[in-house]
């Protein structure tokens, strides 16, 4: 990376690592509060400080009096154990060992720690992040407790959000590193590759697996294909569903389409929580379907003006469009994401291009942090007939 890139990314990070001075940051430390959060805009500013000061600690541009200042005087207002962890890191950076242990006693201590108004924190994630600080300082026995924790406690991988996932990479690597070089063999030979593809002939004809080396070895099994059946309709912390409509707002058969004609789609459902969900919602295009437009916030019922007023939108009849960071019409599905703080409405027009019987997929919404909270619709088709 350039170095002058890098020196100003170092500049932001001294901004940030300054608690009470966060002039000029183009960073956003206003914590939506809903009932039921124990976040605040105080919290989220320690927890990004405990990072700034842990990475200025690595790259060597850290002062050693800051980290030591937030140890001190700071550690028993921060209840996160991964910023208490990236404190601890900081100070074994820094030369620091006593207080850097103690840092690590205290993020063990607060292990299990939950902050229902950060959408990123889970526990595992923090057992994950806080064994690969510890290992990186050179805490043996804290790693070993951590791991055993970890191999007790965590879900199944389906079930992990991004967080858990990039957080137990990092641990993974660091307990690989820890535990020296991996030596595996597959049917009595040493494999050559890590990662081994198999389809169903290979499958059949059996794989073995042993472990060559002292150390223990994690593997990650993943499978793919072709469902014999489309997935049902499903609701796991969201609501979704799909609805067809002719231009004016009267109810459309899908199966009683004909050449040239066009239909608007509106998917709506809410989240089940109060708190604000990062939603991304994906809704894949029969192929005899062409989109043609995504609808905005303007097309649909408008705001009450101070006045009393109300300017509607040409699909005044749909109601109030939800307003989206991302509203796309790709060539094979519509896809939108949103903050959602409660019940959503999009909308797109299609247009019936190609003759024939086609399968309508599913629409699907779900957290993009939480991939285990979403929702689909079922599975249906659509026919469209030629124009004459």
């Amino acid at each position: 990376m350039p170095r002058q890139a890098l020196d100003q990314a170092y500049e932001g990070l001294r901004r940030v690592a300054r608690l009470n001075d966060f002039g000029g940051v183009n960073y956003q430390f206003e914590v939506y509060r809903w009932p039921g959060s124990n976040d605040s805009d105080r919290l989220l500013r320690s927890r990004a400080a405990a990072y700034a000061l842990y990475v200025l600690a690595k790259g060597g541009r850290a002062d050693i009096g800051q980290v030591r200042y937030f140890h001190d005087a700071r550690m028993n207002d921060e209840p996160s154990p991964l910023a208490r962890a990236q404190i601890g890191a900081a100070l074994h950076h820094l030369g620091d060992r006593a207080r850097a242990r103690n840092a690590f006693r205290q993020a063990e201590r607060a292990l299990g720690y939950r902050n229902s108004g950060d959408w990123y924190q889970t526990s595992l994630r923090d057992v994950a992040g806080v064994l690969a600080l510890a290992a990186e300082a050179g805490e043996t026995e804290l790693v070993d407790r951590l791991r055993q924790r970890l191999e007790r406690d965590a879900p199944d991988a389906g079930r992990l959000t991004t967080q858990e996932q990039a957080h137990l990479l990092l641990a993974a690597n660091t307990l690989l590193e820890r535990a020296g070089p991996v030596s595996v063999t597959l049917n009595g030979e040493a494999m050559a590759e890590r990662r081994v593809l198999a389809n169903a002939q290979r499958l059949a004809q059996g794989l073995a697996f042993a472990n060559a080396a002292r150390g223990p070895v994690w593997r990650t099994l993943q499978t793919s294909g072709t469902p014999l059946e489309a997935p049902p309709a499903m609701s796991a912390g969201y609501s979704i569903s799909k609805t067809a409509y002719s231009m004016s707002g009267s109810s459309v058969d899908l199966n009683a389409l004909r050449q040239g004609d066009r239909v608007v789609i509106v998917l709506s459902g809410q989240p089940e929580g109060a708190r604000t969900y990062p939603t991304v919602l994906v809704d894949l295009l029969p192929a005899g379907l062409e989109i043609e437009a995504t609808l905005g916030p303007e097309d649909g019922t408008g705001p009450v003006r101070w006045d009393g007023s109300r300017r509607d939108g040409a699909f005044a009849w749909i109601g109030e469009i939800t307003r989206t960071q991302v509203a796309e019409a790709r060539d094979d599905r519509f896809v939108a994401a949103a903050d959602l703080r409660g019940a959503f409405r999009v909308a797109y027009i299609v247009r019936a291009v190609t003759p024939g019987r086609y399968t309508l997929p599913a629409a699907q919404v779900e957290d993009m942090y939480r991939p285990g909270v979403m929702a689909r619709t079922a599975t249906s088709s659509v026919r469209i007939a030629p124009r004459s």
